[in-house]
């Protein structure tokens, strides 16, 4: 098992652009797990909260969780990026040029 983004992509001039592709892949990838991390670590304070310091108690921030729901938005675009960059390296491959003729 090849843990290569586009691995049967075999591209004729485009690529630097499936370079990219993985490479965007990679990092949409990279942001699902920091956003996965951002919500179970909001889900961790949810449940085991620390004791209130001051007399006055203490406010619940959600800043994990909008951080998880950001990175997570950013993840799919960049993740739709790479597949559409990726869906072009695929269509070029597969045009035929004048040279590839069966004769």
């Amino acid at each position: 098992m090849k843990l290569i983004p586009y691995s049967n992509l075999k591209p004729k001039n485009l690529g630097i652009l499936l370079l990219f592709a993985r490479l965007l892949a990679y990092a949409g990838y990279f942001l699902i797990a920091i956003a996965l991390l951002a919500f179970f670590s909001e889900f961790y304070v949810y449940l085991f909260p620390s004791a209130p310091v001051g007399g006055q108690g203490e406010t619940y921030e959600s800043h994990p969780y909008q951080f998880g729901v950001i990175a997570l938005f950013l993840a799919i675009v960049v993740l739709v990026v790479s597949a559409l960059f990726a869906a072009f390296v695929s269509w070029e491959a597969s045009l035929s040029h004048p040279n590839d003729r069966d004769t």
